[in-house]
C-alpha cells in the first residue's frame, strides 16, 4: 500500500509517496531531528517564497523530524487569526514529519502570567489547516521557584492543542533544574554563539534524556561542522539540533534568514544517524 500526499507550493507540486512501512512506523523518524526558529515572513499567500527551502527539506527527507517555530509578531499578535500569508503557509508545513510550535516569550518568568496564555489561546483559536501544534516558550527561567509557572502553561497547552496532546517545548538556554524534563517534550539546554559552545558541558542521563534535548547555536562558520554534528547527532542522540551562520553579533537577529549551507546541514544531520 502507498499513500500519496500533495503539497502546492506556488505553482510547484509536490509529491510524497508514503510507504506502508513508513505508516506503520509512525514515518520511521530517525532519533535526531532538526528545531528550526522560522522567525521569517513567509511571502505571498499560496507562494510562501521565503520558505521554499524548508518546505523541499521536509518533502526530501520524510524520515527526519523537523520542529518548526513560527513567529508571526514577537508572539501570535493581538488579531485573532494571522495574515493570509501566515495562514496559506503554516497549513503548507503540516506534514507527518512536522510539529509546528506557536512562539511565545515569558521574559524569564517575569511576564504576566495571564499575558501569556492570552498568546497560547490566541494560537490554539487559529483555523483548523494552519493551527500550531503546540508552543515554543521562550526567555525561561528554568529554576525550581518557577517550576509550577511552567508546569501550569505545559498543562495549558497540552489541554489547548490537538484534542488534549498539545507539544510543548521550552528555551531556557542552558541546562533547566532536572524536573523541567518531566513538562515537555522538548527543553533547549544550549542556545548560544558557535564558539561558546562544548560538548563536554551537555548533560545526558537518566533525569536529562538526550531525546528531549535540543540544541541551537548561531554565528557558526558557514561550512557545516560535520564533526560537531557527528558528535551531538550520531553520538549523543539530542532530540533536535539547529547551527547558523546567521548572526546575533551588533544586535542582529540570528534566526531571520535560512544557513547558507542550509541543505548541507540537513543532509549531514540525516548522514550522522
Amino acid at each position: 500500500m502507498q499513500e500519496r500526499h500533495l503539497w502546492f507550493i506556488g505553482k510547484v507540486r509536490i509529491l510524497r509517496v508514503l510507504t506502508a512501512e513508513h505508516l506503520e512506523r509512525g514515518l520511521g523518524l530517525l532519533a535526531s531531528g532538526i528545531i528550526f526558529p522560522l522567525y521569517i515572513f513567509p511571502g505571498d499567500p499560496g507562494i510562501c517564497a521565503n520558505w521554499t527551502p524548508l518546505f523541499n527539506s521536509i518533502s526530501t527527507n520524510p524520515d527526519l523530524q523537523f520542529h518548526v517555530i513560527v513567529n508571526p509578531a514577537s508572539g501570535p499578535g493581538t488579531d485573532p487569526q494571522p495574515s493570509t500569508s501566515y495562514q496559506s503557509c503554516v497549513a503548507l508545513l503540516k506534514s507527518p514529519n512536522v510539529n509546528v510550535y506557536g512562539y511565545v516569550f515569558t521574559d524569564f518568568g517575569n511576564r504576566e502570567e495571564a499575558d501569556v496564555i492570552a498568546d497560547v489561546d490566541l494560537y490554539a483559536g487559529w483555523g483548523t489547516a494552519y493551527v500550531p501544534d503546540g508552543i515554543f516558550f521562550d526567555q525561561v527561567l528554568g529554576t525550581e521557584d518557577n517550576l509550577d509557572k511552567y508546569t501550569g502553561y505545559a498543562e495549558h497547552t497540552r489541554q489547548s492543542f490537538g484534542g488534549g496532546s498539545g507539544l510543548v517545548t521550552l528555551n531556557p538556554g542552558a541546562e533547566p533544574t532536572t524536573d523541567y524534563f518531566n513538562i515537555v517534550d522538548l527543553i533547549v539546554t544550549s542556545e548560544v554563539f558557535f564558539t561558546d559552545f562544548n560538548t563536554a558541558n551537555v548533560t545526558i542521563g537518566p533525569s536529562a534524556p538526550a531525546s528531549k534535548q535540543a540544541i541551537i547555536l548561531h554565528d557558526a562558520p558557514s561550512t557545516v561542522p560535520t564533526a560537531l554534528v557527528d558528535e551531538l547527532v550520531g553520538t549523543d542522540k539530542i532530540g533536535a539540533l539547529y547551527i547558523t551562520d546567521d548572526v546575533q553579533a551588533n544586535n542582529m537577529n540570528p534566526y531571520d534568514s535560512f544557513p547558507s549551507d542550509w541543505d548541507a546541514f540537513v543532509s549531514a544531520v540525516v548522514s550522522a544517524q
